[in-house]
């Protein structure tokens, strides 16, 4: 589990419980051994106390878990093999970093992925079994069913052999039958030969010999277990990994001494005590908060926090209230979070716990500490109010049980309406003792046995330190709530899950412990953060950014570390931080509002092929969205003037400026040596120079892969010239510019004020190229261009405009070539490297890092004329879109930057920028004139092959078609 720490001791060790669960009986620690109930309550103190005199004692009798609600146990709430299910599904999500089979623990261990399915086929069989020696009666009425029940369960046992015997025989140096079974079977009294014994379990055995069964394998799994208290709480070692472990959390333990579990003794660096009187409750308590992840037994959560412990109990297993104080004064002046399972009997809460808390020797730590108190297991609703010193007012919570299902235990003590009195006496709703009261899971909690195996134990004792656990995460991730108490207290009951009664009500108080909910945000529109103008920190409201829309050129932004900070405000002046992903408050030239069916009918629309007026193009297989209206305009120059438009595209969820028409008109000499050309609208399909890729998708960053970096910069104005280096040497030049803003009349109002502050993506492009025609099938071309983003970073702009306000400069080098193979058939390439950096050097939020961003594109695409007919046209591209390959970003944020203390301040990291998977689409045009030109009839298709998906909208697959007839 990591570094350990010395243990400190003072006198003898004893011997706890037995390593494995026997049947359940009704009993109490009170003299170390198993007493009755009516024994339990005339247990006197040791010796008197005063000012204090009732006895205090633990709740760890092995109350009767009430199997007859959910009989057979496992079978309602599969809370073995079924809910939990980290066994071959989610792996990763459940365990985290943690490899979840080590090594030297596995010898001979099944496959992982293959436990899971053994569990699943063995409960159908045990529900099969079970339902008949449910209905099975009396031996004497039904030999021939017993027999055949005792056949089912030899079934069982060979298929567990078969699974588990070569861990079983690793592990113990015996047969499955020698070194577990017998075992198992002769704690229950079961002698296969001998059927009769098989009627003399209850129903309640039955379930607790099939939950033993499952236990004692798992121990040879060569993991840790999996309990399904986890899936109740919400609460998986991973979590527990990214919240650090508890490493710098310190835990109280008021209960019996930890003697035979080293790895709980290796977290305990500080120990005092009445007496060394031990039963195995303490360790299984400490279990449940400290236990290391180490590939076998139980799972703390909170593995790698520090434990002080104290034991108030004489070796009557009882305790004054003097001793509690001391015990209580000890622990609290070293933990920020104390676990105290114990409790006077009858009481949910008992009046003279504000006495201890009142104490002079505890009162100057209740600023520093919170005390988690199990609730009690007599089954009673508190209907006394009790007197409460408001003047020394504890961080309590009172931790009551629920069982697997999320019902109430009936042991479990409820707060009722009882009131924490004022000194006049007077009570508030918000003094009432369900304010204070949460419930965990308390039925059937494996813990350890204090004597390096597990055992499961029931009551409200082991529903408390789920709650102080997760306290220790808390203190572990914001160490500085240790100074705000009751601020912890408040994040666990408002992030409960509601149970019962709507609201906060006397059964299940505030609710349900949900471990994950306590780590993170209360309320993500409560949420702020901060800018930074080079000077000081200015607050800036959240205002629901967690409802951005992640684009496909923001995933280079997902990568790990890249965050940005918020915080909450909590109560008593306080806060804490969290980290969100970066791509959160990004946005790129796409924001998808209007659903899928918008997007995916424009999407095709800009892909379909405009055959009107397409003069010299069908010979050639050109592809063209610059070919919808053209033609030669009579002029008095003397020089060619010629005109075309087209449909103009916007991105979804912006809108261009202008015309809702792209032009474009060149004017050239007569013999087409010189020519210049100026226009609106997607400019790069132009001055690319490339007339084999003519699709504005070819320069599109998302998809394309001929010149992205160029098409950064189209959309708007452009003009460009082109002239003659002789007779196959062409030298074009040109410029283009692209200004966006956001649609606001078709989006939500929660989306306007999201958006609301964005400024317009602003962006410039230059363009130099050259084209040399090697031969008459061969054409070489190779261009320059340069693009500057106002405010964004290859396209990326931020709902923070201080993030990317300088804005970045892109230069391209983009080469190729096309060849002619003749009857038909063409073929045309591109690749295109990229440098992106800093735009300016003024101070920005996130800025390029010195050395810059690297990309790269490519495309490869062949057409054919003629493929099914004379005049019809196809055309079958390969791109891959833009795509980051190395660089780094420096990313300046307000941060926590003392972590002891949560003072805040700016921080500057160097983040590695990559963006995963390269993307790669494939794309399929196909086109054919029908009724002498007077129709067409078009096709279209487009694959991802690799990569992330563009959007949540999108498909990996997209295809349309279209029919046309002009009249």
């Amino acid at each position: 589990m990591g570094t350990k720490r010395a243990l400190l001791l003072t006198g003898s060790i004893l011997c706890g419980a037995s390593a494995v669960a026997g049947p359940a009986v009704a009993q109490t620690s009170g003299q170390g051994g198993s007493t009755s109930v009516a024994q339990a309550a005339s247990t006197k103190a040791a010796r008197p106390v005063t000012p204090y005199y009732r006895t205090i004692r633990p709740f760890y009798r092995n109350i009767r878990p009430f199997w007859g609600d959910v009989n057979p146990f496992y079978r309602n709430i599969r809370a073995f093999w079924g809910d939990v299910d980290p066994f071959y599904r989610n792996i990763r999500a459940f365990w985290g970093e943690i490899d979840p089979i080590v090594s030297a623990q596995a010898v001979g261990a099944p496959q992982y992925d293959k436990i899971g399915v053994f569990w699943e086929d063995l409960g159908s069989d045990w529900t099969v079994l079970s339902t008949n020696w449910e209905k099975a009666g009396t031996y004497s009425a039904n030999p021939t069913g017993y027999a055949a029940i005792a056949g089912q369960l030899k079934a069982i046992i060979t298929k567990s052999e078969t699974m588990w015997g070569p861990a079983v025989k690793a592990s113990t140096g015996a047969s499955f039958s020698k070194g577990f079974a017998e075992d198992v079977l002769a704690r229950f009294k079961i002698d296969l030969n001998d059927p009769s014994t098989l009627a003399a379990l209850s129903p309640a055995e039955q379930s607790h010999f099939f939950i033993d069964w499952y236990d004692g394998l798992m121990n040879y799994s060569g993991t840790d277990h999996a309990d399904h208290w986890m899936k109740t709480v919400n609460w998986t070692p991973s979590l527990t990994q990214v919240q650090g472990e508890g490493k710098d959390a310190v835990i109280g333990l008021l209960d019996f001494v930890v003697a035979g579990d080293q790895d709980i003794r290796n977290n305990v660096v500080a120990y005092d005590g009445v007496s060394s009187f031990t039963n195995g409750h303490g360790a299984g308590v400490a279990s449940l908060m400290v236990a290391a992840h180490d590939g076998k037994g139980i799972m703390g959560i909170a593995p790698e926090a520090s434990v002080v412990a104290f034991n108030p109990f004489d070796d009557s297993g009882t305790a004054g209230w003097e001793d509690i104080t001391r015990g209580v004064a000890m622990l609290s002046g070293k933990a920020g979070v104390v676990n105290m399972s114990l409790g006077t009997p009858g009481w949910t809460l008992e009046g003279d716990w504000s006495q201890v808390f009142s104490h002079a020797s505890v009162a100057p730590n209740l600023k520093s500490t919170v005390f988690v108190k199990a609730a009690g297991n007599d089954g009673i609703t508190q209907t006394q109010n009790i007197k409460w010193d408001w003047a020394n007012n504890p961080a309590l919570l009172v931790v009551g049980s629920v069982d697997p299902t999320g019902k109430i235990s009936e042991f479990s003590n409820r707060p009722g309406e009882a009131c924490l009195l004022n000194a006049t006496g007077a009570c508030s709703e918000q003094n009432k003792l369900k304010y204070r009261f949460v419930v965990a899971p308390g039925e059937l909690i494996l813990v350890s046995d204090d004597q390096g195996g597990v055992t499961r134990q029931t009551g409200t004792s082991f529903s408390a330190p789920i709650v102080a656990g997760t306290v220790a995460l808390l203190l572990d991730r914001w160490p500085w709530l240790a100074s705000n108490p009751q601020a912890t207290v408040d994040i666990i009951t408002s992030t409960a899950k509601d149970l019962g009664a709507p609201g906060v009500d006397g059964v299940y108080g505030a609710g349900l412990i949900d471990v994950e909910a306590a780590q993170s945000p209360k309320s993500f529109d409560q949420l702020v953060w901060y800018q930074w103008d080079g000077k000081k920190p200015a607050e800036k409201s959240v205002d629901s950014v967690q409802k951005t829309v992640t684009q496909a050129d923001t995933s280079k932004w997902d990568s790990k570390d890249m965050f940005f900070y918020t915080f909450e405000k909590l109560a008593g002046g306080s806060q804490r931080d969290f980290a969100i992903p970066l791509s959160s408050k990004l946005v790129d030239q796409t924001i998808y509002v209007n659903g899928a069916n918008e997007q995916f009918q424009a999407y095709l629309y800009d892909r379909m092929v405009d055959w009107v007026n397409a003069s010299g193009t069908t010979k050639k297989g050109k592809f063209t969205n610059f070919i919808s209206s053209g033609a030669p305009l009579p002029n008095k120059l003397g020089m060619n003037l010629s005109m075309s438009f087209a449909p103009r595209s916007a991105a979804f969820g912006f809108s261009r400026h202008g015309v809702t028409y792209q032009s474009s008109v060149r004017l050239a000499t007569l013999s087409d040596s010189f020519g210049i050309r100026v226009g609106y609208g997607d400019g790069a399909v132009l001055l690319g120079g490339r007339e084999s890729f003519g699709l504005f998708s070819s320069y599109d960053s998302r998809t394309g892969g001929v010149n992205p970096v160029l098409g950064m910069a189209s959309g708007g104005a452009y003009a460009g010239a082109d002239v003659a280096l002789g007779t196959r040497t062409t030298l074009t030049v040109g410029a283009s510019e692209k200004d966006l803003h956001l649609r606001r009349d078709d989006q939500p109002l929660e989306q306007y004020e999201l958006y609301r502050t964005l400024r317009d993506y602003k962006a410039h492009g230059l363009n130099f190229g050259l084209s040399h025609k090697v031969s008459d099938a061969l054409m070489l071309t190779a261009s320059y261009t340069q693009v500057g983003e106002r405010n964004s970073l290859l396209g990326v702009q931020s709902l923070d405009r201080n993030d990317l306000g300088e804005g970045s400069t892109t230069d391209g080098l983009t080469v190729g070539f096309d060849y002619d193979f003749g009857s038909g058939v063409s073929l045309a390439t591109s690749a295109t490297i990229g440098r992106t950096r800093a735009g300016d050097s003024r101070r920005q939020n996130i800025a390029v890092s010195d050395g810059g961003l690297l990309s790269t594109a490519s495309e490869v695409a062949v057409a054919k004329v003629g493929l099914l007919g004379k005049s019809d046209r196809a055309r079958l591209s390969v791109s891959q879109a833009m795509h980051v390959e190395s660089g780094s970003v420096d990313l300046t944020m307000i941060r926590v930057v003392d972590r002891n203390t949560g003072e805040i301040g700016p921080v500057t990291e160097r983040i590695g920028v990559t963006a995963g998977k390269r993307p790669i689409f494939t794309e399929f045009l196909y086109g054919a004139p029908i009724f002498n030109g007077g129709g067409e009839m078009s096709a279209f298709g487009r694959l991802q092959l690799q990569g992330d998906r563009q959007d949540a909208l999108e498909s990996d697959l997209v295809v349309g078609g279209r029919f046309r007839m002009g009249f």
